[in-house]
């Protein structure tokens, strides 16, 4: 028996990585590959399969037991011991029974470094295959790529869209691996989130797994969804800073150093879930079924975020990060933030969120037990000097807290919109009031569909039906009258719109006025833009023209230009056409127009929740604020 004919992993611990390029370099496939490129880039098939194989030496990994070991007991505690792993048994036993007969393809959230590592942990404690882990080459340094290259770790470089002979080998290889039934990781968010909730897909690594099953170069692989949620991150102060403008720290051995010490502080439970996996190969046919074009690489890309989100659970820090910084700055007892917390509770309840430890908040002990935990993570302040103690989040950590909150912000999205929806109802009489509430409703959809995974627009209105009715049970019967619609949202438990908006809408606004000086005649360089927004937005936080520090954001601003280019605003204008200029020019300020108009009612909506919070305490109508 030749080493080709032992099990792939094995045969991977026996031989050398460039061995194993040169063995995937010579498969029929690969050098079917390498001659079809060199004719379309019309170079020798010599020097392409020269360069190819050199790329494969650099990318391919082996799994050797001993640096698997030095990868699991050495490099994983380094990473995790700060936390609690907290996962449901029995997902994992399914995943087992499934990986039996399927390769899977792990594609989970990133807020950590410590994401991979936790993950590969909780696989090998429950008995399942060791995944091969796709990652950035920024990684590769002495001694965490050595040993990563060789447990099965896959680094290839953070850019190479113009390097085609590049792309050609990481997409071979990933072929080559899914061929031999090999289950794979990676992170389609590409790369950490700093906001705390899910970053746009990127579907280049995706594109070309399904490449290799529409060529007949691999079977049928399960996309499995996964959330990992953190009590608390020590390295959230670090990525907060980097969204606001500080210089990002090259990883190098003394960063590793660094990172291992800040990890040996004890900071809560990493949450992991698994969303329901989705056969790839069934995910593809439903385009012939369904109609050209419907499940499309991005359609599968999304439907994976869609059900990550879904298993995602609310945590109790979530919730109470969520409370504070709905106030702003004014600080909270311990009942009030308990007050705060009450509702939402029920409204998680209503609509069976899932949840952890939860339940601990409906007990004030629970509530001052979280804010405990926060004030020992330096998220949020205590004062003890007056009559009793109060709490806010600690002046310049907005942007950690708001990490937390946003971690699970996609539960209470349509809620939000709901309300605004409603206000834009409730100042006039309208003939077809709920018409106008879809309109608005639709609107605010489309407003925030770069930073958001909504469903189709026939579920999406099915879901704000839900959320009317979640509202109020006769919704339908006491919104018939302006009166009527503003008695609803003084008398709901509670309003949300403000704090779940409001940071997302005012980095928008931010985006929409610095386009709007642009000049018209030059296309826009939105590196150098996100920088001017960046600065300007400091400027009015500052000010207190826009009321949320964490709306300083880079990732939220890309975002915020993804939505700018979709409506056709980056490009300049034609040259020397008068009538072209003005119309782009009008087109972008008619963006800042509209960003600002939702920020006013997102306002109007916090005024409204003061009015209503002091009406329930007096125990008298109010009515709604001009």
């Amino acid at each position: 028996m030749t080493l080709d004919d032992l099990n792939p992993v094995l045969a991977a611990t026996l031989i050398q990585r460039r061995q194993v390029a040169r063995k995937v370099a010579r498969s029929p496939r690969f050098v079917e590959q390498i001659d079809k490129l060199a004719r379309q880039l019309q170079l020798p098939v010599g020097q392409v399969a020269a360069e190819a194989l050199k790329g494969l030496e650099e990318i391919v990994t082996v799994q050797s037991p001993a640096f698997a070991a030095m990868f699991d007991y050495g490099l994983g505690p380094l990473h995790t011991r700060a936390w609690t792993v907290d996962a449901d048994p029995g997902e994992l036993a399914r995943l087992k029974a499934l990986n039996r007969d399927h390769a899977l393809v792990y594609l989970p959230t990133h807020r950590s470094y410590a994401d991979a590592f936790i993950l590969s942990r909780l696989l090998r404690d429950n008995g399942l295959k060791r995944n091969h882990i796709l990652g950035g080459n920024n990684l590769g340094f002495w001694p965490l790529g050595t040993i990563i290259r060789r447990s099965g770790g896959i680094l290839i470089r953070r850019s190479f869209q113009d390097d085609e002979i590049y792309k050609l080998v990481v997409r071979e290889y990933l072929a080559w691996l899914a061929s031999q039934r090999l289950n794979l990781e990676w992170y389609m968010e590409g790369g950490r989130s700093r906001t705390g909730k899910l970053r746009p897909p990127k579907y280049g690594l995706l594109s070309y797994l399904v490449a290799a099953i529409e060529s007949g170069g691999a079977d049928d692989m399960l996309l499995v969804p996964v959330s990992t949620t953190y009590d608390q991150m020590h390295e959230v102060g670090v990525m907060a800073a980097e969204e606001a403008g500080a210089a990002k720290a090259k990883e190098n051995l003394l960063w590793l150093a660094g990172y291992a010490r800040t990890q040996q502080k004890r900071i809560g439970n990493a949450y992991v879930r698994f969303g329901e996996p989705l056969s790839l190969k069934e995910a593809l046919a439903r385009a012939d079924a369904d109609g050209p074009g419907k499940w499309t690489v991005a359609k599968i890309a999304f439907e994976v975020f869609q059900r990550i989100n879904r298993a995602t659970p609310v945590t109790a820090n979530a919730l109470v990060t969520l409370a504070l910084l709905g106030v702003k700055d004014r600080a909270l007892t311990l009942a009030e933030v308990h007050e705060l917390v009450l509702p939402l509770l029920d409204y998680a309840d209503a609509r069976g969120l899932p949840n952890s430890h939860l339940d601990d908040l409906r007990s004030r002990d629970g509530v001052a037990e979280t804010l405990g935990n926060l004030n020992a993570g330096g998220v949020v302040s205590r004062y003890d000097g007056g009559t009793e103690a109060v709490y806010a989040i600690e002046p310049g950590q907005h942007s950690v807290a708001a990490f937390y909150r946003n971690s699970a912000v996609h539960w209470f999205i349509n809620r939000a919109i709901f309300e605004v929806a409603l206000l834009d109802t409730s100042t006039e009489e309208l003939t077809g009031p709920l018409e106008r509430a879809w309109q608005s409703a639709f609107a605010l959809r489309d407003l925030l569909k770069f930073d958001f995974f909504f469903s189709d627009k026939a579920s999406y209105r099915e879901e704000q039906k839900a959320e009317s009715r979640l509202f109020d049970a006769k919704f339908r019967q006491r919104a018939v009258t302006a009166e009527g619609r503003r008695a609803l949202l003084l008398g709901a438990p509670f309003l949300i719109a403000h704090q779940v908006l409001t940071p997302f809408v005012e980095a928008y606004f931010i985006v929409a006025d610095r386009l709007a000086a642009q000049p018209l005649d030059v296309a826009v360089d939105k590196k150098k833009l996100t920088e001017e927004c960046v600065r300007v937005g400091r400027q009015y936080v500052l000010q207190k023209r826009l009321s949320s520090p964490e709306c300083v954001s880079r990732e939220v601003f890309g975002n915020a230009l993804s939505l700018a280019a979709n409506r056709d605003l980056l490009k300049p204008a034609a040259s020397g056409e008068a009538a072209g200029q003005s119309d782009l020019g009008a087109r972008r300020r008619a963006f800042a127009a509209e960003l600002a108009s939702v920020v006013e009612r997102l306002a109007a909506i916090a005024a409204l929740d003061n009015a209503r919070r002091v009406a329930t305490s007096v125990a008298h109508p109010a009515s709604l604020p001009a």
